[in-house]
């Protein structure tokens, strides 16, 4: 025993003992020669067993099997050398379970160094233990991740220096540790794409945010490889940065497929444009020859009756009748073209169900009583009324369901059963055409509006067709906002049901709404005194509206084409100024409809253009035109208009390359008395205009030499240019073109080519031109101060 320090207590035996009983280990005390003579209370609770169960070497009990002999050699060893002892091995509890124990002993010797005793403890590890070998495995699973990884797996540290040992890098790229080590990685980089790897890097290792970047990286065979790379931060537990730890990735291969697929979708839509261009120049191919043989069925028709030889008149009849057969297998073939391009649209028009049904029952009449069938329209007790949708298209769906029934029926009955009901707040209509005919299977159904399909190859060798017509049909119901459907029985007939809302919706529906409310807003006082301004650009009608109200006058705007024209219609303007491109609906249709309404048709209207050049030629002011074979009954009273009321002089000139397109006109025309000239280009006709000025030109668009659109800017560029023009042609028209021949703008100005003032000069003319009344007092002052300005601007 000795005092502690102080003086103030003596440690006793029983302080030691009491000391090794609360000590959380294992504790015990062993002879010189290992053999154990004392344990603390601890390894009796843990173990359960007893002082004499454990005594000298007794211990070897709770060892585990497999650990035992090793321990104990290893425990000797330590004796024997009188060396510290350590060593870890599982000891088996009270409860039969193995846990992990360090354990530790001290030698104690005499002054001498001779060993007395042993001095040890034994720690209960098994927690910790359990704690290291997940994060072993957790490492030997993540080094088995990257071994089977395809990408190269990095890590740096946290100032974003590549530090060694990087296998995956050093494998793939070739590089050293002394070369890719710090920033030595970006010399494996390609040399066009180094500059922004290191800066997105060095941004990311800023802001400490993940870097993501697509460089070129060199192999180590020298090629170069696509790489998608990421890295993200990794912190520590104290929130600071420990490291960085990324990937690339080799997307070459997915690179090279994605520009192989857009290859091939640009091949693709190369071949759609060459198909297209080749549909439409073999339509005008195919229908020059038709209009011949069409034109002269019509003419010798009409000079057959004349001269008492109407025999004759069932067989030339016939002959029209293929001609016009083939003539809508064209068209077809055309719609399908359209279809295909995206480019159908529907053109809406306001027409009465009952009078469409009347024309599709006269033009169906001897089709269905061909085969001895019956015909029956059916349209209830409730009013039709009216619908605004595209009537051409419900006319052609409607014929070529009355067509197909009337093909697949014999000496049964074809109805035609029309309803009006209400769907959604909306109203609609229904057109049903059941026919009592063969009927259709359900495999048939299946694929019966696919394209270029028919039911079967029986039906197609029994009863003709291309296969074109229900495909064409369900385009026009899905375009026009319906939709087609169909049951049958097999040999009981078929029901067709086209589905349509009776008032077309256009995208920009709320837009027009929108306009018609602010038009049924309008004071009376508005109307006649309004400049309407119609420009989807904010900025530019904010600078014309802002300067032409500073200087008095009263402006109106709309936003797109479908709104300005609403709001003309409502305030009959006396000025409309006109953007040329605008989305949904353009400029050249808006001016079209201005044109068509006979409240608008004298309205000034100044068009606006991005593009000087297309302005031009979109001005180019045909003032219609006629698809070939022509509707000679359209065409005789359209002349009518242009005849002068001076006897002799009513004379038109004939441009068209074909000797008998011109001769067939020639002759119709000059039955009706026309003087009739001749030219087989745009030159020649250029030189017959300066030689006499004709009432009227008659064009086509596809000649040698100069064609009909360089005839047409030849023309208006003239001083005498102002010659009406009818286009006629076989040719199918494009917008682009519909809009450049059927455009008649009485100005077209380029944004940014004309000042304010010449703007408001441009007003002024127009306004002379429409009417005899004197320029109102607002718009003249308004004229003068643009000239002023304009003044101002010279000097």
């Amino acid at each position: 025993m000795r005092e502690s320090e102080g003086g103030r207590g003596v440690v006793t035996d029983a302080d030691y003992r009491n000391l090794a009983e609360t000590l959380p280990q294992l504790a015990w005390i062993a002879e010189a020669d290992g053999t154990i003579v004392w344990y603390n209370q601890r390894w009796y609770d843990y173990t359960g067993s007893t002082l004499d169960e454990m005594r000298g070497w007794g211990w070897r009990a709770v060892h585990h099997p497999d650990h035992v002999d090793a321990v104990t050699e290893r425990f000797r060893a330590a004796i024997l050398l009188g060396q510290s002892w350590e060593d870890t091995f599982p000891l088996r509890g009270r409860d039969g379970i193995y846990r992990w124990f360090l354990s530790k002993a001290l030698p104690h010797r005499d002054e001498a160094g001779t060993i007395l005793r042993w001095y040890g403890t034994n720690t209960d590890i098994s927690r910790r233990r359990a704690v290291e070998e997940r994060l072993r495995d957790s490492e030997q699973r993540f080094r088995a991740l990257v071994d089977a990884s395809a990408a190269v797996i990095w890590n740096t540290n946290a100032v974003g220096e590549l530090m060694p040992p990087q296998v995956r890098w050093s494998t793939y790229t070739g590089q050293s540790e002394e070369a890719y080590q710090g920033w030595g990685w970006v010399d494996a980089v390609h040399p066009d794409d180094r500059a922004h790897a290191a800066d997105a890097w060095a941004a990311s290792v800023e802001a400490r945010k993940p870097y993501e970047v697509e460089y070129r990286l060199r192999r180590n065979d020298g090629a170069w490889r696509a790489m998608e790379v990421r890295g993200v931060p990794v912190l520590a537990g104290d929130g600071t940065l420990r490291e960085w730890v990324g990937t690339c990735v080799d997307v070459t291969e997915r690179k090279e497929a994605e520009e192989e697929v857009e290859r091939a979708r640009q091949a693709a839509e190369a071949a759609n444009r060459a198909k297209s261009q080749f549909i439409a120049n073999m339509s005008h191919e195919l229908r020059t020859p038709l209009s011949a043989v069409i034109g002269y069925s019509e003419m010798l028709g009409e000079e057959l009756e004349d001269i008492g030889q109407a025999a004759l008149l069932p067989d030339l009849r016939k002959i029209e009748a293929a001609a016009r057969h083939l003539l809508s297998l064209i068209n077809d073939v055309l719609d399908i073209s359209k279809i295909e391009a995206g480019r159908m649209t529907a053109s809406a028009e306001t027409f009465s169900v009952s009078d469409l049904l009347r024309d599709v029952v006269d033009s169906t009449g001897s089709l269905v009583e061909k085969k001895g069938n019956r015909f029956v329209l059916d349209v209830g007790d409730a009013s039709l009324g009216s619908m605004h949708q595209d009537q051409t298209k419900i006319r052609q769906c409607l014929l070529n369901l009355i067509g197909n029934a009337a093909k697949f029926t014999e000496n049964g009955t074809i109805r035609l059963t029309v309803r009006h009901h209400r769907e959604e707040a909306a109203d609609w209509l229904s057109f049903a055409v059941t026919d009592t005919g063969i009927g259709l299977s359900e495999a048939q159904i299946a694929r019966l509006f696919e394209r270029f399909v028919q039911a079967d190859d029986s039906t197609t060798r029994q009863f003709g067709g291309t296969g074109l017509g229900l495909a064409i049909t369900r385009a026009f119901c899905q375009t026009m906002g319906g939709d087609i459907a169909v049951t049958s029985t097999q040999g009981q007939g078929a029901t067709f049901t086209i589905r349509l809302p009776a008032v077309l919706k256009p995208e920009d529906e709320p837009q027009e709404v929108a306009a018609e409310a602010e038009a049924a807003a309008a004071e009376s006082h508005e109307q006649h005194e309004t400049v309407l301004l119609v420009d989807d650009d904010p900025a530019a009608r904010e600078l014309l509206q802002r300067f032409l109200e500073r200087e008095g006058f009263h402006v109106r705007t709309a936003n797109d084409g479908r709104a300005g024209l609403t709001l003309a219609r409502a305030l009959k303007p006396r000025a409309i100024l006109l953007d040329v491109e605008m989305p949904r609906m353009d400029g050249w249709a808006v001016l079209h409809a201005v044109r068509s309404d006979p409240d608008l048709a004298g309205t000034p209207v100044i068009m606006t253009s991005v593009v000087a050049e297309q302005g031009l030629g979109q001005a180019l002011g045909a003032t219609d035109y006629f698809v070939k074979p022509i509707d000679w009954d359209r065409l005789k009273g359209m002349m009518e208009r242009y005849r002068p009321e001076g006897p002799g002089e009513a004379r038109v000139l004939v441009v068209d390359d074909d000797p008998d397109a011109r001769e067939r006109l020639r002759r119709s025309l000059g039955r009706e008395g026309w003087t009739v000239d001749e030219a087989e280009n745009g030159r020649i006709a250029l030189e017959r205009v300066s030689q006499t000025r004709p009432s009227l030109i008659l064009l086509d668009l596809m000649m040698p030499e100069m064609d009909g659109f360089g005839f047409l800017r030849a023309l208006r560029a003239r001083p005498d240019g102002d010659v009406p023009v009818v286009v006629l042609t076989a040719k199918e028209i494009t917008s682009a073109e519909k809009a450049s021949l059927g455009a008649q703008a009485d100005r077209v100005i380029a944004k940014g080519s004309m000042s304010l003032a010449e703007i408001g000069r441009q007003l002024r003319v127009l306004y002379a031109r429409s009417t005899a009344e004197p320029v109102p007092g607002r718009l003249q002052g308004l004229i003068e101060r643009l000239a002023e300005n304009d003044v101002g601007e010279i000097q």
